[in-house]
């Protein structure tokens, strides 16, 4: 890696060119967002080079109920623009999307609650195809704590048979708003890797839904990833809270995880919702206080990475900080395809 000061990121002619065919022929995954069903997402996961996006598809409160109505109206969506997206239950479907400029969708709701003590749900939400499963979703549910809890119980007994009914049918487990203690407890329960879909080292930037170096080195040792988020809440810079940040903050949150844990456990989990309002995102603020760090809907997500048409610069930041090509692709999407083809297969 170029020793560089990452205040500033900047790439030449030549770099530029490289970056933008590196970016074009690479798997890209974003492994944390909502995606909106209208046609202008198709044309900023196009203009990004998006090759398949976990999607939060249903609300964290769901119902049993909405959760189906919310999968279904997905497919439907998935169903009716065939030339455009896939539904992604494979990583077969990932790599087919890439070979013909489609986008995979992966299903990856953000919470259990819908799955309530009934452990036998899990399959026929299985069959629809939700392949990733965030255990919990801030609060305490039937299976162990969220992050936005006083006191983290760990990992319920039900919650280690869910863990073990997710390996059994090839569900990812995501860590990204669990608890300390209900984190490492799943770490050690999966016989899998498991990943943080979306969230970042508490060392750089301290918050309620950061990791600690502790936990992210369990998550290496176990063969996970984690996806470094795009929000302003989770990448400014403690020295200077209320500053905007930017790809340089990106980088160096990136920069910190390699040295941590190793290139291999890196990738990206950017936490766009396309259909966020700035109603919906002030009731978001009161529901979730223990999240809120003050930023206004406008900054809520970092300079030059705002949406999935700018993912490309990311990789335009990653060469401008010398990355190697290799390792810059393992970043975008290599590793947590690595993480699917072991979790899905077995």
């Amino acid at each position: 890696m170029r020793a560089t000061d990452i205040a500033t990121i900047s790439i030449d002619k030549d770099e530029e060119r490289h970056a933008v065919e590196l970016h074009r022929r690479s798997i890209v995954v974003d492994c944390g967002s909502v995606v909106k069903q209208e046609p202008a997402h198709f044309e900023r996961a196009k203009q990004g080079g998006v090759t398949a996006t976990n999607h939060t598809v249903t609300h964290p409160n769901s119902d049993a109920a909405t959760a189906l109505k919310d999968i279904a109206s997905c497919r439907q969506w998935i169903a009716r623009n065939p030339t455009e997206v896939v539904l992604a239950t494979t990583t077969e479907d990932i790599r087919e999307a890439k070979a013909t400029n489609r986008e995979g969708v992966i299903l990856g709701p953000q919470n259990t609650d819908f799955l309530g003590p009934d452990l036998s749900l899990l399959g026929e939400f299985a069959e629809l195809g939700v392949r990733i499963l965030q255990l919990t979703y801030q609060k305490q549910n039937w299976v162990g704590s969220g992050c936005g809890e006083a006191r983290d119980s760990g990992l319920s007994a039900f919650g280690h048979q869910l863990v073990s009914a997710m390996d059994d049918r090839g569900i990812v487990v995501d860590l990204s708003h669990c608890g300390p203690v209900t984190g490492a407890d799943a770490i050690k329960a999966s016989r899998n890797p498991v990943i943080f879909s979306h969230a970042h080292p508490a060392r750089i930037a301290p918050h309620i839904r950061a990791k600690s170096d502790d936990l992210l080195k369990a998550l290496a040792a176990k063969g996970g990833v984690i996806g470094i988020t795009a929000l302003s809440m989770f990448l400014y810079d403690p020295a200077h809270p209320k500053e905007r940040p930017g790809l340089p903050a990106f980088v160096r949150h990136i920069q910190y995880l390699i040295d941590l844990i190793g290139i291999d456990h890196v990738g990206i989990g950017l936490d766009f919702d396309e259909t966020n309002t700035e109603e919906k995102w002030d009731a978001w603020r009161r529901e979730v206080p223990e999240l809120d760090t003050g930023w206004s809907f406008g900054e809520r997500r970092i300079r030059d990475l705002t949406n999935a048409a700018d993912e490309v610069n990311i990789t335009r930041a990653l060469v401008g900080a010398g990355l190697s090509d290799g390792d810059i692709q393992k970043i975008l999407g290599l590793n947590f395809l690595r993480v699917f083809d072991q979790v899905w297969k077995s």
